[in-house]
């Protein structure tokens, strides 16, 4: 297979930057709907370019499989529901949404992690905040959904101290931990973060192995995973009753993990502390980078209780595994239940479920800190979801850069003094590729680099 040479990627930023970045975002009304980024900065556009109400009743969580160009939607259908569904979308070179498979899962569905082996079977693993379930699905390349092959109901041996919300189990976020081998799931309701087994050829049986045991009351929500410069394994993630944020060094032991606590910090910062569960965290994300944690605050978390906004934190991550508060950033609108940060990490889509917008916000990758709003729009119910769709950068190059026609159009709108220069010449040079191992490629790997670079 040829490659095409980062030149001809760096050529490419000057189309697909004019065409868009796609977006997909999950409202509670049922739509699921694809917004067109395009420009950058302050010239940049949002808008809507197709939606579908496909994946309703009540869509909440997405995962995008971008090498095959699906898009999974779960619906977590109405609180007095037994059954929810999880839908696949096939994903077109503009964002259109077409919808491939439908098949009932239980309700309220608020999270989806993929997990399988390479050469194995693929999963979606699936947590329902209020059924206190999880759920595995078998998906395929093409889309297709086969399940629930298991649908379990964690219990647990005595309620936790914040009845209203710990009377029962409460999962909210499933993923692998790095290696892969691991289901980690947050539960919210049980003050423990649950570790689980899988079966790499069949996926289920999923089997519980060992689990972190926080203090009381801390209510894990979201989480996520570093593998620091000195080869130590941290976990990362929000109490979202305690309002703080959690570091823990993980060991794997025969029989699973261990855990050691590290470090905890304010939501919102030491001296920033609001009343217990007046400000719960949402969200939380590690930069492209690995050099910052972003948490997202709700309700009551500006520093001033009738502010604008709620509130986005960022963390420098040390060394041994502890945080420093870099920044309180208003997140533009009122309760920020989700965020996604593009690959770069340049750019924040959050969406807000009590403003019904979503909003970009542009990074510095130095400081971390957010220091400009890009664009927003405001759409017709709660934002839950919203997740970026990069791929197309590279599709929309090859379409321009193998066809003639499309080639001699982008050169002209290229700047004079750009295609007179030794990059442009070496882009004419070759783009060989085929369409099919342009497409087959895993943007994740080996090519994400010389993106990031280009962009």
């Amino acid at each position: 297979m040829t490659s095409l040479p980062k030149a001809l990627l760096k050529a490419a930023l000057f189309a697909t930057t004019a065409s868009a970045t796609n977006l997909f975002v999950a409202c509670t009304n049922g739509n699921l709907t694809t917004l067109s980024l395009t420009g950058t900065g302050n010239t940049s556009n949002l808008a809507i370019s197709s939606w579908t109400n496909e994946c309703a009743s009540n869509p909440a969580a997405l995962n995008l499989d971008s090498q095959n160009r699906i898009l999974y939607c779960m619906d977590r259908a109405s609180s007095s529901s037994v059954n929810g569904s999880m839908n696949s979308f096939d994903v077109d070179t503009n964002g259109n949404l077409t919808r491939l498979a439908r098949i009932p899962v239980p309700a309220s569905g608020v999270w989806a992690g993929f997990f399988g082996a390479e050469g194995g079977n693929k999963g979606l693993a699936t947590v329902h905040y209020n059924r206190s379930a999880y759920s595995i699905i078998s998906i395929s390349d093409d889309g297709q959904l086969n399940g629930p092959v298991q649908s379990t109901f964690p219990t647990l041996s005595a309620p936790g101290p914040i009845t209203l919300r710990q009377d029962r189990s409460y999962l909210h976020q499933v993923q692998t931990d790095p290696t892969g081998k691991y289901l980690i799931m947050n539960d919210l309701g049980g003050d423990m973060v649950r570790v689980f087994t899988y079966d790499t050829e069949t996926l289920a049986p999923v089997t519980e192995v060992s689990q972190l045991l926080t203090e009381a009351g801390v209510g894990p929500r979201h989480g996520r995973f570093l593998t620091a410069a000195s080869g130590k394994l941290y976990y990362f993630f929000v109490g979202e009753l305690s309002q703080k944020v959690y570091s823990y060094e993980i060991a794997y032991t025969e029989g699973g993990m261990s855990w050691t606590k590290v470090f905890e910090i304010p939501a919102l910062g030491v001296g920033n502390e609001r009343a217990p569960q007046t400000a719960p965290t949402s969200g939380i994300e590690l930069t492209p980078d690995n050099k910052f944690l972003i948490v997202s605050n709700r309700d009551v978390s500006f520093l001033a209780k009738d502010g604008p906004t709620d509130t986005l934190s960022t963390f420098s991550i040390n060394a041994d595994g502890t945080l420093e508060l870099v920044q309180l950033a208003p997140s533009g609108g009122w309760s920020p239940r989700q965020f996604s940060l593009n690959k770069k990490g340049d750019l924040l889509a959050v969406g807000h479920q009590n403003n019904f917008t979503v909003i970009i916000w542009q990074r510095d990758l130095v400081s971390g800190k957010i220091v400009g709003e890009g664009k927003s729009i405001t759409l017709s119910t709660a934002v839950v979801a919203t997740i970026w769709d990069e791929t197309r950068l590279i599709q929309s190059a090859y379409e321009i850069l193998s066809n003639p026609q499309k080639r001699r159009a982008y050169d002209a709108t290229l700047p004079s003094d750009f295609r007179k220069s030794s990059t442009f010449a070496a882009t004419c040079d070759d783009a060989s590729d085929s369409e099919e191992e342009y497409s087959n490629r895993d943007l994740n790997k080996e090519h994400d680099e010389d993106l990031q670079h280009a962009l």
